[in-house]
């Protein structure tokens, strides 16, 4: 078996163990990968397993649940998937997840987005911190945070902020805490609507050819296939990466006929945010509600008003608040106009 140790600034440890870990979860956890860890917060098994369901609750002909325990059968599109959770509301937590051959192939996906990616989320808001979907940029130590739904101008921003000498926190999804943003940086997910000139440039010829085709795969199966093409932001040439740095203020972005910004008040920033994070937490969103029927008085029917207390509290800085909307065609002057705002209002 391999097994891999993984620490998101030494605050949360994971380890990942499996027959073969394939490539695209290499290529999403390439930064926190470390020789060894100690207090993990939780481990994945991949690979077939044999439930544990004895004397649990069998919900919707569906869910098996019983106190600090979860599993299940789910699909999603193509893939397919059984996941078993020990643990769940421990200080150590431990899944097992079995996939079907596109639940491997297609791995950032189901086994790192759907899976991993919550449970990291969920140790960190755990421990007080707000993880928030969105894309964020320092200059001099002031960082800018861009929060959006999928689509919206996040990673756009981000690259072409990085073109203009701003450092890289995170492009999907970052970390806060009391006013200061610690850096996730996953892997870039790269498709055709976010291929700003600056990533353009340093793709390969060959890039640029299964870019083109993953898209002609996504309009031929009505969008139930997207691949998208990954890059280590700490691979790309011009692009610094730092850890950590202080809010000064927060782009809630949305898509509009054209671009304009607008103060906002914090209420609008943080509901918004909230909405984003139970969208973002697909499919364990219903299998925590699952859970929390069944269970209503544990701490883990308790977790999205954890979630709002933490980014209540993390939120309370010297901050500036705007909503954002930025046209579908997001070029280099659109962006001008952005930039020109963010400085002079800054």
């Amino acid at each position: 078996m391999i097994e891999k140790c993984y620490s998101i600034h030494d605050i949360v440890k994971f380890k990942i163990i499996s027959k073969n870990i394939g490539r695209r979860i290499n290529v999403e956890y390439d930064n926190f990968e470390v020789e060894g860890i100690d207090n993990i917060d939780f481990v994945v098994y991949l690979g077939d397993f044999t439930p544990h369901n004895e004397n649990c609750h069998f919900i919707d002909q569906t869910y098996y649940l019983k106190e600090n325990y979860f599993y299940c059968k789910d699909s999603y599109k193509f893939g397919k998937w059984k996941v078993q959770v020990s643990g769940l509301d421990a200080a150590e937590t431990r899944i097992n997840l079995s996939t079907n051959f596109i639940g491997t192939l297609a791995a950032d996906m189901f086994i790192c987005a759907f899976v991993i990616d919550f449970f990291i989320r969920f140790k960190l808001e755990r421990k007080g911190y707000s993880v928030i979907h969105a894309s964020s940029m320092s200059k001099d130590n002031h960082a800018f945070m861009f929060p959006s739904q999928s689509g919206a101008g996040k990673t756009t921003t981000a690259i072409y902020l990085a073109d203009k000498g701003y450092d890289y926190l995170g492009d999907d999804f970052i970390i806060l805490r009391k006013g200061q943003i610690f850096s996730y940086p996953t892997a870039l997910n790269i498709f055709t609507y976010n291929l700003n000139p600056v990533i353009k440039r340093n793709l390969s010829r060959m890039e640029r050819t299964l870019l083109k085709i993953k898209n002609a795969i996504y309009i031929v199966t009505a969008g139930k296939i997207k691949i998208f093409t990954k890059m280590n932001p700490k691979h790309i040439p011009g692009l610094k990466v730092i850890d950590k740095s202080n809010l000064k203020a927060v782009y809630l972005l949305a898509q509009g006929d054209k671009f304009e910004t607008n103060e906002a008040k914090i209420e609008l920033i943080v509901s918004s945010i909230l909405i984003n994070q139970k969208l973002e937490s697909f499919p364990f969103l219903k299998y925590l509600l699952e859970y929390s029927y069944v269970f209503p008085n544990s701490s883990i029917a308790q977790f999205w008003k954890v979630c709002e207390r933490n980014l209540k509290e993390n939120l309370k800085c010297d901050v500036k608040f705007y909503y954002t909307r930025l046209p579908q065609n997001y070029n280099g002057e659109v962006f001008y106009k952005f930039r020109e705002a963010m400085e002079c209002g800054n």
